[in-house]
């Protein structure tokens, strides 16, 4: 199979084209074809290395998290899937196996979902991290609630958009922050007070929509963006951060002055473990229209390096996708 793959850490330069074998799906999973990769913060981090302290790193190194295609194979014990099926995932990258920057991906059967008819392979591919992050992020560890008033700070990139508006969709009344091209962005996804935070304060912001302060907080920057994040939430509230893995902080002790406050303080990451219903029902709210697809940017595979140096200079409204495969 081919793949771009990178043979030490590095900057986005270190990735190269390679032929490689094709893996065989074991008990348990199924091996997808792929026709479009997603791309994350989390993908060129990987790349520099800062995973080191989760996995190890065994060269040539395939990266990525997210994968739409169709089923290729399935392994001893898979009768849910079927050759030919287009479905979505996470690889499991995640547990130590490669990615899905390559012809060929393999993840577990229980993290695969069917794309609906409605949606695209590419729409499809932008999808597992980001709104799996996210909905976790509200509901599974934030137990977000219907009437509650909840923040998304970086409400315009993928991970964000797909919170607010799945916040919107669960009840909550729902604010935001973003820079100043993004404004309209957020109102049109109907949230319902928008924080520029290059032209205003974003605690004086939130003092005036909130007065009592906020239900639920979601950091989805870096602790150094919000330094006084703690400050914004009411007792009994939660604040969650989704980990940057260059920008959290010591964790321990913000764990511990969220008690002091009375705030339960969360750092929320991925878990794929049997996220496959969880992100069926994610694409079924996105196809019925109840939930949109954040703004797209695409590359070839091929361009891979290019894909990386503009999703990490940040301020990314939506998802960028990888182009594998046409099929």
């Amino acid at each position: 199979m081919f793949a771009m793959i990178i043979e030490e850490t590095g900057g986005p330069e270190v990735f190269k084209y390679a032929e490689l074998p094709t893996p065989t799906p074991g008990p348990g999973e199924v091996l997808l074809q792929v026709a479009y990769a997603g791309v994350n913060p989390a993908d060129w981090k990987n790349r520099e290395g800062h995973l080191a302290q989760y996995r190890p790193y065994t060269f040539p190194y395939i990266i990525g998290f997210d994968a739409a295609g169709i089923v290729a194979a399935v392994g001893e014990g898979v009768t849910e899937f079927q050759p030919g099926e287009r479905v979505f995932t996470p690889t499991n990258h995640g547990q130590g196996g490669q990615g899905s920057y390559a012809e060929f991906a393999i993840a577990s059967a229980d993290r695969v979902a069917r794309i609906p008819d409605g949606l695209s392979f590419a729409q499809a591919a932008a999808l597992p991290v980001a709104s799996l992050t996210a909905w976790q992020g509200l509901f599974d560890r934030g137990g977000l609630e219907a009437g509650q008033l909840a923040m998304i700070h970086g409400g315009s990139g993928g991970l964000g958009s797909f919170a607010v508006q799945f916040a919107r969709w669960a009840g909550a009344r729902v604010a935001a922050t973003c820079s100043t091209p993004n404004v309209d962005y957020l109102k049109s996804l109907g949230v319902e007070r928008v924080i520029d935070y290059r032209t205003e304060n974003i605690a004086d912001a939130v003092a005036a929509w909130a007065p009592e302060g906020l239900d639920y907080l979601m950091d989805a920057v870096g602790v150094s963006s919000l330094p006084n994040g703690l400050d914004l939430v009411k007792p009994g509230g939660t604040l969650v951060s989704i980990p940057t893995l260059v920008d959290d902080g010591d964790i321990p002790s913000q764990v511990a002055a969220g008690a002091v406050k009375g705030v339960k303080r969360v750092f929320s990451t991925m878990d794929d473990v049997g996220c496959g219903p969880t992100l069926q029902k994610i694409g079924e709210l996105l196809d019925s229209g109840d939930i949109l697809l954040p703004p797209l940017r695409e590359f070839p595979l091929l361009e891979v390096a290019e894909a990386h140096r503009i999703i990490q200079g940040g301020h990314n409204r939506g998802k960028t996708v990888l182009r594998v495969a046409e099929f």
